[in-house]
């Protein structure tokens, strides 16, 4: 019998013609908006025992169809997640069912609700990967963040747990002022275990858009950038990324759409109420799948929001680094309540980080006035960088 022959998931999706086709290739189901943690930060995380919040969130069975329909539609890879998705207690039947499904899972958890059954269950039924949020590398930092007493301890033994069975998982942590001292022992502590650690410095308001990011918990752009400049994989990857982008012949524009995402094109996402989303950001319009049927989503409804066309925002439409940008439509909707507006914050990061690892980009200002139309900045939080020292030996 001749053996098939082995290719990568990138190369599946490049001979089926991935770019050029609208298909759910990736999706994500929340379950839950309910967290057994409190983090100060979180922009989903109803209170664990809500009464309230479980009666609205979908039933296993819908749950279960819908596996069902996105698989019919083409999906290949789902990720579960919350708020806490190991609070439901009909996680291990959604599991299995999308796993038997053929569908390549992900999970995203807190880790503390990893119990040896569920250690179990991933050891003998594999996810593609498990990505666990990691606050702190002290107890004090770790629980001032997620304002539960024990949770650190409960966290650590979780990831200990997925290391005894080489499950294949991941650490992450969202970057704040409260534990930015932290990320270098975070990432320390990831490479101990054989695993891939990456920060998140992009602070976003809650998913209903009443909420403003919060000063207190923001690092500031120099703060983000000098977090790249100090993780050598991640400052590869940028400084190839911006050449690639600042090729002459590679310099694009936003185009006529505010949409130039795969939101919508080759992904989607379901909250834990059945409203079917653009992604996890962009959220004030939906379509109701409690009722209707993914199809009648996917085919009707999320086309008609990608056709969005870019109305005031002239500045980011015609912007040479949108494609380098950590802003998207769905930030903007977060922070404005509208796809088409600059998110400032995200505009200043944006046009730093470039200018730090390259040689800049023509008719662009290091501080990012020449697209948020201010005076050049003098502003020391924002443009007084200092790459940090080089890890010898000893320190790696």
């Amino acid at each position: 019998m001749k053996e098939i022959e082995e290719v990568s998931y990138a190369s599946f999706l490049s001979e089926i013609g991935f770019d050029d086709r609208r298909v759910p290739i990736d999706g994500v189901l929340e379950t839950t908006y309910r967290c057994n943690l409190n983090c100060v930060h979180c922009y989903v995380n109803e209170p664990a025992s809500s009464k309230e919040e479980k009666a609205r969130e979908l039933s296993l069975d819908r749950l279960k169809g819908l596996v069902d329909e996105i698989v019919e539609a083409g999906c290949l890879s789902v990720l579960l997640t919350g708020g806490e998705v190991l609070l439901r207690p009909d996680f291990r039947e959604l599991y299995l069912y999308a796993i038997r499904h053929g569908l390549r899972v992900t999970i995203f958890t807190n880790g503390t609700l990893v119990t040896e059954e569920i250690a179990d269950l991933f050891d003998e039924y594999r996810p593609l990967s498990v990505e666990v949020s990691l606050y702190g590398m002290t107890k004090g930092t770790y629980e001032k963040v997620t304002r539960i007493p024990g949770s650190f301890e409960k966290c650590l033994a979780g990831i200990e747990r997925l290391r005894v069975r080489a499950i294949p998982f991941s650490l992450k942590t969202m970057a704040l002022t409260w534990n930015v001292d932290e990320i270098e022992a975070m990432r320390d502590y990831a490479r101990s275990l054989g695993v891939t650690f990456r920060h998140d410095g992009l602070l976003n308001p809650r998913v209903d858009c009443g909420a403003n990011r919060n000063g207190e918990l923001q690092l500031t752009p120099a703060q983000v950038v000098a977090l790249d400049l100090g993780d050598p994989d991640r400052l590869a990857r940028l400084q190839a990324t911006c050449a690639e982008a600042l090729k002459p012949e590679n310099a694009v524009d936003g185009g006529e759409y505010v949409y130039s995402c795969g939101a919508g094109k080759n992904t989607f996402t379901v909250d834990p109420y059945g409203q079917l989303q653009l992604c996890q950001l962009s959220r004030k319009h939906s379509f109701d799948l409690r009722e209707k049927t993914f199809d009648e989503g996917w085919s009707g409804y999320l086309p008609k929001l990608r056709e969005r066309k870019w109305q005031e925002n002239s500045v980011c439409q015609k912007c040479s680094l949108i494609g380098l940008c950590v802003s998207c439509p769905g930030a903007s909707e977060l922070e404005h309540g509208d796809v088409g507006q600059v998110v400032s914050h995200f505009c200043e990061i944006t046009h730093l980080r470039v200018f730090s690892v390259s040689e800049g980009a023509p008719g662009h200002s290091k501080d990012a006035s020449c697209c948020l139309g201010r005076p050049e900045s003098r502003r020391s939080d924002l443009i007084q960088l200092q790459r940090p020292r080089p890890r010898g030996p000893a320190q790696a």
